[in-house]
């Protein structure tokens, strides 16, 4: 498990510093020339904008991080895909077991690819200036 936290603990850094380093340095200048100090720009101004990018890798590696826990089984972490092989193996019954390991997959990260794609909406909008008046839903 530590392992597989830090593999992705490194994805997770590459796209936090990337997205920080998209937003422009004269974002940094403009906020200094308003008279802000550097952690209320940061709060205000950096953090915001570098959200927006980094928000759609980040939604990514995290559905990947939860799909990536079945290979836990190899040092022996009971989970779904270690189920999935001992009642294959009891039952013989692999392709109908399996269909429903799929459909337990597919119903927990679903939701959190569609909340994912629903906040990207809203943060395309408030960065656009476009208000939605909820007939578009």
């Amino acid at each position: 498990m530590v392992g597989l936290g830090l593999n992705y603990a490194a994805y997770e850094s590459q796209v936090y510093r990337t997205a920080f380093q998209a937003v422009p340095e004269r974002q940094w200048q403009v906020a200094y020339s308003l008279g802000m100090h550097p952690l209320l720009a940061f709060r205000r101004i950096i953090f915001p904008q570098a959200f927006r990018i980094a928000l759609p890798p980040m939604t990514n590696d995290f559905v990947a991080l939860f799909k990536d826990t079945s290979t836990a089984f190899a040092i022996a972490v009971w989970e779904l895909a270690t189920a999935y092989r001992e009642l294959a193996n009891a039952t013989q019954s692999y392709l109908g077991i399996g269909i429903v390991v799929c459909f337990y997959y597919l119903a927990m990260s679903l939701p959190l690819a569609h909340y994912a794609h629903k906040l990207e909406q809203r943060l395309q909008r408030k960065s656009t200036g476009i208000i939605s008046s909820g007939k578009d839903k």
